[in-house]
């Protein structure tokens, strides 16, 4: 008697094992199913399904939409989804260095919209008796052997430039010495001609077409500044000249102005 309990006991206990195992195995086969389903679909997405049919380049002032749609290599047919920002804005950035960046608008089910934003003129850099023009950003647009007119030029950085790529410094000093000045000058209202860092012990300025200004080091460079646009607010509009600010610190605000044009 008790042997048979025991045989019954024993089946019981089989059958709900492998009752369990059975609901885990389709379990496991659903899981499987679907993640296999899933990806079958965002194969189909990136390779079949969504075509571009219809492509629209618009924002850029300076280039054509038949010029922008050349540099960057898409086509009708390509898959709306596998256009990558990153490379499409590469590619048009290098071959039409006047694009500062791009913005991707995918309309479903066949459009891609290309958003261009131009660069704008920012600073010179002058080697070897050229000028390399370049974007805030410090991307190269172009270059030139006349002195540009409406932006600053910057001497003695130590720069490598091509157009199409961005600066590459040579000293990391001066790049930062160069960032810092431009920064908290064009934080100001003062107007910048060309700012001299060949010697980082005697930095020169040219503003307002009117001054030369010897800063000195780029020590309490924001309080020169401020400094130097009290001044100028205070010498008399047909002047021109020198100013000093090489000695100036928090303890001594000593400086000086020489006119070059009194009569």
């Amino acid at each position: 008697m008790n042997n048979n309990i025991s045989n019954d006991e024993f089946l019981r206990k089989r059958a709900l094992r492998q009752k369990k195992i059975r609901k885990r195995r389709i379990k496991i086969f659903f899981i499987f199913f679907i993640i296999l389903s899933l990806l079958v679909g965002a194969t189909l997405c990136l390779t079949v399904f969504f075509p571009i049919k219809n492509l629209d380049f618009y924002g850029s002032k300076l280039y054509t939409e038949s010029e922008i749609l050349e540099a960057s290599d898409i086509e009708k047919g390509d898959n709306l989804f596998t256009v990558q920002k990153s490379k499409i804005e590469q590619k048009l950035k290098k071959k039409l260095p006047y694009i500062e960046g791009i913005e991707l608008e995918r309309e479903l089910p066949d459009t891609l919209r290309v958003k261009v934003i131009d660069a704008e003129e920012y600073s010179a850099y002058f080697i070897k008796e050229k000028y390399y023009i370049v974007s805030e950003s410090g991307w190269v647009l172009k270059t030139t052997r006349e002195k540009p007119q409406n932006i600053f030029t910057i001497l003695g950085a130590k720069v490598k430039c091509k157009v199409g790529q961005n600066i590459e410094f040579e000293d990391d000093e001066l790049k930062e010495l160069a960032i810092s000045l431009t920064k908290t000058l064009n934080q100001s209202e003062i107007k910048i001609n060309s700012i001299d860092i060949s010697n980082p012990l005697s930095i020169m300025l040219q503003v307002e077409d009117r001054f030369d200004v010897k800063v000195g080091t780029a020590n309490y460079i924001e309080e020169k500044i401020r400094h130097l646009s009290s001044m100028i607010d205070e010498i008399d509009e047909s002047l021109q000249g020198e100013i000093n600010l090489s000695m100036w610190t928090n303890d001594n605000s000593q400086s000086s102005f020489i006119p070059t044009n009194r009569q």
